[in-house]
Order: C-alpha cells, then structure tokens, then sequence
C-alpha cells in the first residue's frame, strides 16, 4: 500500500470516527424509572400518615370547602398508579376520610404525600378499580380553595317546642295570627327554616312554598293545621315513624303560614 493511499483510509476512517454515535450500554440509554415512595414520616391519631413534600402558605381548607388540586393516587402494596388528575375541584366532604384529613392539613402552594390505611380509605368493599382491603398512597397539590361564608344558627333560646300532640309533634306558638286554618282540602302557603335541634344550624331555607295539605307528610299536615293565616310556628320532629319523606328525629322547622287556598283541581 503506497503512503498515500494509506493516508486516504486514514483520513476517511478518522472522519467516520469522528461522525458516528457512540454506542452506549442498554443500561445506559434508558434509565430504569425511579420507583414511587409509598411511606410517609408523620402519623395522626386517626390514623393518617402524610409526609410534607413541600409547604404551603395561608389558611387551610375546612369540611365545606371547594378544593383545586393536582393529585396521583398509588395502591401501597405494589405501587400501582390507579388514578391521577390535574385542576381537579371537589369539596373537602366529598371524598374518602382520609384524603379530607389530609386536605385539612394542608395550605394552598404545599405538595403532600398522604398513606391513607384501608379503614380511611373505601374498606372492605373496596371500589373498581380499588381492591378490598386495599391502604392507598396519594401524592397532593393543593393549587387553592374556597370556603362557603357560614350557615346561620337559630339562637339556643329558638330551638325547643313547649307543648305537645298525642302523636308526639312539638310545637310553640312564636308569633299569632287571625286568618283562615286550612283544611285537607287547602294548599298552604308558606315560608319555613329547617334547622338542627341541637346546633341551630340551618339546613334549609324556602319562601313562598305552595304546599297542598293532602301531600304533605302527616306531621307536617297536623302541625299546618293548628295555624291560622299569619302566624309563625316552631315544630319538634318526634322520632321517624316510618313515612316515606318524613322529617328526621332531630330536626326542627319554623313555619309562617302566609296565605290559605283552595287546592285547585287536577285535570285527569
């Protein structure tokens, strides 16, 4: 071989050199995946642990309010990602315990990872594609939420019936009247509050309600029937005695009759 002939295969050799990609171990070019970290530091007397990935500022959610989050959830036992979501909104009562512990933990801008054991989680049923049984991992980011301003409360001394039918409704007399009282044949107009006989707290407000007294449930029939047009009654639900739509034992209502009516005819 003449020396420039050597020259030229060295020369082109080096230039394939210099152009080719190196070869690289298969360990090398594609990197195992990190695995998930299913464990977490701090444990609640409830029975929550969570691990705090990064804190958050401000106020924290309560029950009633409506969270925004990016969130992916793991089963502990093997890993496995079963869901995940990003911008998801939900009330903070909404969801399984254990993730409204967690929520309640944490303030707006903080990542948290919450290990929430079966019995915080959906229990023996499980729930698809949840297995029974089954302690859950979450990875958390609270992106903001908003709180409801709060309910009203009746004041303590507003709560409780004086007197009593045989069937066992209470009832008190807030405010007199000197209209008509109706009859089954009547529709009642109304405004009422239902509340909790213990807290006060307002569960349902309606005004102008039209109520036939024919539909009513039949607490609701005998109390409107002591009424006469323009009074205001306070009525203690006695415990449930098995009507479809009647009130729970624990619930009160205050009722101002407006207006009594006719109940119109029904065409067939």
């Amino acid at each position: 071989m003449t020396d420039m002939v050597r020259s030229a295969v060295l020369s082109a050799v080096s230039t394939a050199a210099l152009l080719a990609i190196p070869t690289l171990p298969a360990s090398a070019a594609t990197p195992a995946p990190a695995k998930p970290i299913l464990t977490c530091k701090v444990k609640t007397p409830e029975g929550l642990s969570y691990t705090v990935i990064k804190a958050g500022k401000g106020e924290k959610p309560g029950p009633d309010s409506r969270v925004e989050v990016n969130y992916s959830g793991r089963l502990a036992a093997d890993g496995s990602e079963f869901d995940s979501g990003e911008g998801a909104k939900f009330k903070v009562g909404g969801v399984i315990p254990g993730f409204a512990q967690g929520l309640k933990l944490m303030q707006p801008g903080g990542k948290y990872r919450l290990c929430i054991p079966s019995a915080l989680g959906y229990g023996p049923e499980g729930g698809d594609p949840i297995p029974p049984n089954a302690d859950l991992v979450f990875e958390v980011e609270l992106l903001s939420f908003t709180t409801p301003p709060p309910k009203p409360v009746i004041a303590p001394a507003d709560r409780a019936c004086a007197q009593s039918t045989a069937s066992g409704l209470g009832y008190s007399m807030v405010t007199s009247g000197t209209g008509r009282i109706p009859s089954d044949a009547d529709m009642a107009l109304v405004d009422f509050t239902l509340f909790d006989a213990d807290s006060g707290v307002v569960q349902e407000k309606r005004e102008w309600e039209k109520i036939p007294l024919a539909m009513a449930t039949p607490l609701f029939a005998e109390g409107l029937k002591m009424m006469p047009a323009g009074s205001t009654y306070r009525f203690c639900m006695p415990k449930p005695d098995g009507t479809m739509g009647a009130p729970q034992s624990g619930t009160n209502i205050i009722v101002t009759l407006i207006d009594v009516r006719v109940t119109p005819a029904t065409e067939d």
